[in-house]
């Protein structure tokens, strides 16, 4: 019923779009800004929770050892405007969510926020010229830049080939804009998938003869004490209560509910800035845990919120733990992938 009461929104919204992507690719893309070194863009065509984060991470791990890295992103939800370089002084509300975990995990890497991408890139490259890559994150809709890599993330369970521009749907723009991406990852797919189900996707997504798929899926790492009551737990947890605000909290839940019978959820949505009734409603659920062994269950990214000093103490005597997340690859796919990107920048080298 949403789909056909929106589709006249979508349909204007998609036309919009569009034309917009045909004005900056006109003269062979004269209108947009490329630059003299590697840089790649990790993007979607949805609204969010692809996975754009943790694939950036893979990124990071698999070219941090051997060239310096800069990571661009627009910090969305930040209170702050313009150029800024992730420092000491810096904060989630100062950067943003997923910057500002890039910061925090990774001090060897220069994480930079701006609304415009260009703009951004030229300020970090004068200030630190000895950046040899740069990473932006979540910017295949900014059309004034063109990057040397474009990858776009779909979602196993969600392909954009199977979406409806918003409000119909969840896409940004229509699916023909993938044809942009130079690679295109079906990201969050179970750790085995058959062959059969491979070549149904692929077939779904109808890739051009230039554009490499390929396939990833979550690896969740062990469970990380956050608050000083978690870390004084001895016992694992037996009832749990997984509490997020992030775009898709699917795969985590449905990792946890493998895990454990008494599960409870509170989630919030996408960025959401956690507040004192949101701790209340949750300390009202871990109440009720059939277990006296329970935990707060959340993501790393929300945990640098639940951090910040607006509610870090209301959450002190709670037992709250995160739980780190890993792209892989699926072994047919890792070798390529990691070639590929290894192939595209060593050739500014």
């Amino acid at each position: 019923m949403r789909k056909i009461i929106f589709l006249p929104v979508s349909l204007i919204w998609a036309l919009i779009m569009s034309v917009r992507r045909r004005f900056y690719n006109l003269n062979n893309g004269q209108r947009r800004f490329e630059f003299s070194k590697p840089v790649i863009c990790i993007g979607n065509l949805c609204m969010g929770g692809a996975g754009k984060t943790p694939h950036t991470e893979y990124l990071i791990r698999l070219l941090g050892n051997q060239y310096q890295l800069a990571v661009l992103s627009r910090g969305y939800g930040r209170n702050t405007k313009g150029f800024m370089f992730a420092d000491a002084s810096s904060t989630n509300k100062s950067l943003g969510d997923e910057a500002f975990l890039y910061y925090r995990k990774y001090p060897t890497v220069a994480v930079t926020v701006c609304e415009d991408r260009v703009e951004g890139l030229q300020q970090m490259w004068k200030r630190l010229p000895e950046v040899e890559v740069a990473l932006l994150d979540d910017a295949f809709q900014h059309l004034r830049i063109k990057a040397g890599l474009t990858i776009l993330l779909t979602d196993y369970y969600h392909l954009y080939s199977d979406d409806y521009v918003f409000p119909s749907g969840n896409l940004r723009e229509l699916p023909s804009a993938a044809k942009e991406a130079d690679i295109i990852v079906v990201s969050k797919a179970p750790s085995m998938v058959t062959p059969l189900e491979e070549k149904v996707i692929i077939d779904k997504l109808n890739p051009l003869p230039y554009q490499k798929v390929y396939f990833s899926y979550i690896r969740y790492g062990d469970m990380v004490p956050l608050t000083a009551i978690a870390n004084k737990q001895q016992e694992e947890p037996k009832s749990v209560v997984v509490f997020t605000g992030i775009h898709n909290s699917y795969p985590l839940i449905a990792h946890l509910k493998e895990k454990y019978k008494d599960i409870q959820i509170y989630t919030c949505t996408d960025h959401h800035e956690f507040t004192e009734k949101d701790i209340k409603n949750v300390r009202y659920l871990l109440s009720r845990a059939i277990s006296p062994n329970k935990a707060i269950i959340t993501t790393e990214k929300d945990a640098s919120r639940l951090m910040d000093k607006t509610i870090k103490d209301m959450i002190e005597d709670m037992p709250i733990y995160y739980i780190p997340i890993f792209v892989e690859f699926h072994a047919k796919y890792k070798c390529d992938f990691n070639q590929q990107i290894v192939d595209y920048v060593e050739k500014y080298s």
